[in-house]
């Protein structure tokens, strides 16, 4: 299911060519060296084109104020950097007042080792025996390495009692024009690296529709209208993603610092800024984020009290977060599943370093949504995005190939929660029918396999039981106001096609009308025929029911079962269920003069003979006189 609720349809595609799925090899791992070889300048690119999506929001919000384009750009670059020295500024001030006060906690740090070391088995505990076998393998080892005496009184009989004096070469001490040289060779490299990143997002934000349709010159422009939406969507779903991420993690890291500075941890504000930035790494970002806290939670007090308020200060806003925030905050989510974040966590930091974890999870954001929106890169999109490889219809078929009805009964459980039991059989298991029928139209599947393939299919439809007594019970009204009439035994009658799949889904609606009052007759193939027909008692059937799974190859079929139905039931009205079908390829008028009445779903079917059983429905005395009036 799509995030909008509505099921895609299957992707019919052909294996590329060994060629193809070559050169594709070749030119992925040419872009990984590359990204990896010249890192100095793909990071700050990376991180550029992740703070522009992230500005954008502000610079369109200026935008609209009448602030012309280039003063709102530079102004929104230059606000966002101040901020960033700023914060630089503040860390490196707390880091110099950390070092000068850590001596201080260096007593109570100790007692606390010596506390859990006690835990572990106190002295003569394994890591008390595990120090002792470190300590005796290490002397063995300098007895090894030790000269031999035996030697040594040798060579002093040989008058060898001269030793080597040790020369040490001290280099001059450097001028002041070394040392400043010395300090902008240091301050270069990250002062450039700035630099770079400036220019690239003020580029970036000036020049936002230019690199936009370069963007749609390089994908193609056999589709102008479908690419252009398709790039502004990505680029506004991005955009309020990464200005929302921001925002919230600058939100914990605020609450964070202010929780430490509650309980009287030192250097708050290093780190609520320091939880700020690790939540932006996956998973692991939070609790690297909180380990120096609790050291300092247990350098700092001497009992215990303060290193478990730490501890549940960062389980309960990391808490909050996930399960308030998160799904309030962020109304559409870049769609990164859980694999996903793990493999681009591990990719981008093999990749570049540190840096690389730290922007995993948005620059891989980035690539799941151009893949979702650009055919060429749709397979990142599959690879890395939380929407299912398969849809239900084609799990569903996947599990009745199988042969495995209790995997599809857990599926058909957990999709039941959110969508109606007759909704389910129409978007899932009749399009999971079809799918069967084309691939044995197609010749890939055996035909001999379809009848198994009902079978699994009744067996997982049996499991659903107590979803159709609900069904049920939620319709009782309507079942009562069904007629007598229509209530009896063969009242409708339910045929079934040429095949095996039409067989069960005939069964399905039959099992869909008797719960809604209906008590309908179902036949099989071997029930139609000659014989058979002559000797059933369908003297009072007022509708037929003829269930096709594929009715574009069945036409000739058709014709001729109608026209034996039709021969021993000359009165009834006759409804054909061409279940999932196209519209687009059946010939309309051909099937329209042998079944006038059509449907292709089954709420259709049972919303068309309810409406055939309500007009035959006695009118109230009330009504009547009031109608004779």
């Amino acid at each position: 299911m799509s995030a909008n609720g509505q099921y895609r349809q299957p992707i019919l595609s052909t294996a590329a060519p060994p060629g193809t799925v070559l050169e594709k090899s070749v030119i992925g791992v040419i872009v990984i060296a590359a990204l990896h070889f010249g890192s100095e300048l793909f990071v700050p690119l990376a991180i550029s084109v992740l703070l522009a999506f992230s500005l954008s929001p502000v610079v369109r919000f200026l935008r609209r104020r009448r602030v012309p384009q280039v003063l709102a750009v530079i102004a929104t670059v230059l606000s966002t950097f101040v901020i960033i020295f700023f914060i630089g500024a503040v860390v490196t001030t707390q880091v110099t007042e950390l070092g000068s006060e850590l001596p201080r906690y260096q007593s109570a740090l100790q007692e606390k080792v010596k506390a859990i070391s006690s835990l572990t088995g106190g002295e003569g505990g394994a890591i008390e025996r595990a120090g002792d076998t470190l300590r005796k393998l290490q002397e063995e080892l300098e007895k090894d390495q030790a000269p031999d005496p035996n030697q040594a009184q040798s060579g002093e009989l040989r008058g060898d009692t001269e030793r080597p004096i040790p020369v040490e070469v001290h280099p001059p001490p450097p001028t002041a024009v070394e040392q400043i040289t010395t300090i902008i060779g240091v301050a270069m490299s990250p002062l450039a690296t700035v630099g770079i990143i400036v220019v690239f997002v003020i580029f970036l934000l000036i020049q936002q529709k230019d690199v936009r349709d370069r963007a749609i010159r390089l994908i193609g422009t056999h589709d102008l209208e479908r690419t252009t939406t398709a790039l502004d969507d990505a680029g506004r779903r991005l955009s309020a993603y990464f200005l929302t991420l921001v925002l919230m993690n600058a939100g914990f890291g605020v609450a964070i610092g202010l929780g430490l500075w509650l309980i009287g941890i030192p250097n708050p504000i290093l780190w609520g800024i320091l939880a700020m930035l690790m939540r932006f790494m996956p998973m692991v970002g939070v609790f690297i984020a909180a380990a120096i806290p609790v050291v300092l939670a247990a350098a700092v007090d001497p009992g215990w009290m303060m290193l478990g308020a730490v501890i549940g200060l960062y389980l309960v806003a990391e808490g909050f977060m996930n399960l308030v925030v998160e799904p309030l905050a962020q109304s559409s989510s870049t769609g990164l599943s859980a694999l996903a974040i793990l493999l681009a966590a591990a990719f981008w930091t093999l990749l570049w370093g540190p840096i690389g974890l730290l922007i995993a999870v948005p620059l891989t954001a980035v690539l799941v949504v151009l893949g979702r929106h650009v055919e060429g890169l749709s397979f990142l999109h599959v690879l890395l995005g939380d929407t299912p490889a398969l849809t239900p219809a084609e799990s569903f078929y996947q599990r009745m190939l199988a042969g495995d009805p209790h995997e599809a009964a857990e599926q058909a459980e957990s999709l039941l929660k959110d969508m109606p039991l007759i909704d389910y059989f129409d978007d899932v298991v009749m399009e999971g029918l079809r799918l069967a029928q084309t691939d044995a139209h197609l010749k890939k599947l055996e035909p001999s396999r379809l009848p198994d393939i009902s079978d699994t299919a009744s067996t997982m439809i049996e499991t659903l039981s107590d979803h159709m007594v609900e069904s049920n019970a939620e319709t009782a009204g309507a079942v009562a106001a069904i007629p007598e009439v229509w209530r009896a035994p063969g009242a409708i009658t339910c045929v079934a096609g040429q095949s095996a799949l039409d067989e069960l889904a005939s069964t399905i609606i039959a099992q869909l009308l008797r719960h809604r009052g209906f008590d309908p007759k179902l036949m099989t193939m071997a029930d139609v025929s000659a014989a058979n027909l002559a000797g059933a008692e369908i003297n009072g059937t007022k509708l037929v029911i003829i269930s096709m799974v594929d009715i574009d190859h069945r036409g000739a079929y058709l014709k001729f079962l109608v026209r034996r139905l039709r021969r021993i039931l000359p009165h009834a009205r006759f409804l054909g269920g061409f279940w999932k079908h196209d519209e687009g390829n059946i010939r309309l008028a051909e099937i329209a003069g042998v079944v006038p009445d059509t449907v292709k779903s089954l709420a259709e079917a049972v919303a068309f003979c309810v409406n055939q059983a309500m007009k035959d429905a006695p009118v109230p005395v009330a009504a009547e006189a009031a109608a004779a009036t």
